[in-house]
């Protein structure tokens, strides 16, 4: 078996991908131009220099040395004393309706359920029937239209 200058003897190296990839879109082939690099040729690599204990603690002691203590504040006067406000009590939400407004309205519900029939005004009967009659007439509008169509599609078919 011949040797190859990217597998070896038997084949089993992989061989590296190209440095740069071409962009099809653009038309440049310039990738292929450029000497490959093998895998195994490692390039050497810059190590950061871990710090020492020591050098730590001169930076932490010259942190320190720049903190100053905040210079102390004077204590602020006391509030000036309000007008007298029971504490810990909460005004209403909201305005709850008096005794005699809930007393009338009560009043007036109990007269309209103990109103005898003949008196009791029905309320809304024009306005429900009037609803019905809409709805009735938007539907017999509608199935007209779905006939009207059925019958010409068969007419059209079996004439």
């Amino acid at each position: 078996m011949a040797e190859d200058s990217v597998t070896g003897v038997d084949g089993t190296f992989e061989p590296a991908p190209p440095p740069l990839l071409s962009d099809p879109l653009s038309g440049l082939v310039t990738g292929a131009n450029l000497p490959t690099q093998r895998r195994d040729e490692h390039l050497p690599v810059a190590a950061p220099k871990l710090p020492t204990p020591d050098d730590l603690r001169e930076a932490v002691d010259a942190a320190l040395q720049e903190e100053e203590p905040p210079p102390p504040q004077a204590p602020a006067p006391p509030p000036p004393p309000a007008a007298e406000t029971p504490t810990g009590i909460m005004r209403p939400l909201r305005q709850w309706p008096s005794a005699a407004a809930v007393a009338r309205t009560l009043r007036a519900t109990r007269e309209r359920i103990q109103a005898p029939p003949a008196l009791r005004k029905p309320a809304g009967m024009r306005s429900g029937m009037t609803v019905v009659i809409v709805i009735v007439l938007v539907t017999v509008v509608i199935l007209y239209f779905v006939i009207t169509s059925l019958a010409n599609t068969f007419s059209q078919l079996f004439g």
